[in-house]
């Protein structure tokens, strides 16, 4: 009896930090993620179609406007593109790209390397049910099977000072097929978004081992982010990349500290045999090394570089968005991408 009342204190505190969690307008959706972790010590599995090479691609929408002043709008695309697996947590690692376009023009793209996230239903429809039955006064949770095994659901919290929605519907194999957010402030301000899933595909990746020599030493690089109208800096900064450890087979995790003219951070960023923070396998530096034709996504090698390595660059809709040069061995030597204000550019330091 003891046991049996221990167990429900511990299911009630768990509940109490996930609601109180929910009510910071922390994501659902991860914060689901994370407990099913923690409960059984894997992650949700992805279908056994997903592989090194799986791309899903996404169309992404966001608008936030403040009352008195001009709302401002991007649309664009989201790109993850599955470059790891580790078969006994389940953690897939994705190179995520995010190309977006303002009214005015400007393009602003960004990368990161982060974990891919899958469900599943079963275990996540009880989720669901236990924060609806403790949650407090003014949050609402809804959710349920659709006809064609998928799932929706949606989680919306609101006080005086103002309201959060998210809402996800995810395919019959935990896919998230589509996620979307409402934010308003006291009447005076609202940030909108919505993401939706327009194409899975595969591409081709040659399976070797990185050059390990990649892993052995420690990088920092240099640059600047600068104002693309009148080319005035805005900011310098520097990046030190530091190998930590091996996470699992093919799968690495690295220290990344930066360093600019006003704060500096340490976060742990990862890797895996095919790309990470400041490298590339050099197997795929051949020709093309990525291109999604349906909407208009290549990222090509373009021949020597200005530091002597291999140049590539990124095209959307024949614009050009990025560019990175590697050495022989794959080791980033420079870069320089576009963002909604101009530019950031980099380069190792020798």
């Amino acid at each position: 009896m003891v046991g049996k009342v221990a167990k429900i204190s511990v299911l009630l505190i768990f509940l109490f930090v996930v609601v109180s969690l929910l009510a910071q307008s922390v994501e659902p959706l991860p914060l689901y993620i994370q407990e099913y972790y923690k409960a059984y010590g894997r992650f949700p599995k992805p279908p056994d179609w997903v592989k090194v090479g799986t791309v899903f691609v996404y169309q992404e929408q966001v608008g936030t406007g403040t009352k008195g002043v001009d709302a401002y709008s991007t649309q664009g695309y989201n790109v993850k593109i599955v470059v790891g697996i580790d078969k006994n947590s389940g953690f897939v690692v994705g190179l995520q790209w995010r190309i977006t376009f303002d009214l005015r023009g400007n393009i602003d793209f960004s990368s990161q390397i982060a974990q891919i996230q899958f469900a599943e239903l079963e275990s996540l429809a009880e989720f669901l049910s236990q924060i609806a039955r403790v949650s407090p006064v003014g949050v609402e949770v809804q959710g349920g099977y659709l006809p064609d095994g998928g799932f929706y659901f949606a989680y919306a919290s609101g006080d005086y000072y103002g309201f959060t929605r998210y809402n996800y519907t995810l395919s019959k194999e935990g896919v998230l097929v589509s996620s979307g957010f409402l934010e308003n402030t006291s009447g005076t301000s609202s940030s909108v978004g919505q993401l939706d899933l327009i194409k899975i595909t595969n591409v081709q990746f040659p399976i070797s081992r990185l050059p390990q020599e990649i892993l052995r030493n420690n990088y920092t690089y240099q640059g600047a982010i600068i104002e693309g109208m009148t080319g005035m800096i805005m900011t310098y900064f520097q990046v030190n990349i530091n190998f930590d450890k091996q996470v699992s087979d093919g799968i690495y995790s690295f220290d990344s500290d930066a360093i600019t003219n006003y704060t500096s951070s340490r976060s742990k960023v990862l890797g895996t045999d095919l790309i990470g923070p400041n490298y590339i396998n050099p197997q795929l530096l051949k020709g093309e090394i990525l291109s999604i034709p349906e909407i208009g996504l290549r990222w090509m090698v373009e021949g020597q570089g200005q530091m002597g390595g291999i140049q590539t660059g990124v095209y959307i809709q024949g614009v050009k968005i990025a560019s990175y040069e590697y050495a022989q061995n794959g080791l980033l030597l420079q870069y320089i991408f576009r963002t909604s204000m101009g530019y950031q550019q980099g380069r190792i330091a020798r």
